[in-house]
């Protein structure tokens, strides 16, 4: 019982340290949202593209790569426009590191979130407004 509390003081602290949101609903509650070197992620996307064209958006958990290990690593990253889930990638520790690129397209400006959930704590989140060209 003694390791359950200490887990839970753990996660509490990571929470009041980084900043937990407990308020908002569905898969963006509980996100961790602090700037962390190893578990924030850093989404790598145009500030800027065309309406209906693809692109690519790289997102890798940590400006230093987080780490793939048994007891510790990413579990799966997401990817929302808006509240809109595009896509989701699952890691498998130690045969995966946690960088992935989509091809998305959007018709519309919105802001980028992606959700990255280590195996050890709640999910972080990293957002990016894009800005959407419109032709005539």
């Amino acid at each position: 019982m003694g390791r359950h509390i200490a887990l839970a003081i753990t996660i509490l602290g990571l929470g009041l340290l980084f900043g937990v949101n407990s308020e908002a609903a569905g898969p963006f509650g509980q996100l961790l949202k602090g700037q962390d070197p190893k578990h924030t992620p850093v989404i790598d996307a145009p500030e800027s593209v065309n309406a209906g064209e693809p692109f690519k958006v790289t997102v890798t958990v940590g400006a230093t790569l987080h780490p793939s290990q048994i007891d510790h690593a990413i579990q799966w990253i997401e990817l929302y426009a808006g509240d809109v889930q595009m896509a989701r990638t699952s890691f498998t520790p130690t045969l995966a590191l946690p960088v992935v690129t989509f091809t998305i397209m959007l018709d519309e400006a919105t802001t980028l979130r992606v959700l990255s959930q280590p195996n050890h704590s709640a999910a972080w989140e990293a957002t990016k407004k894009i800005n959407v060209v419109k032709k005539p």
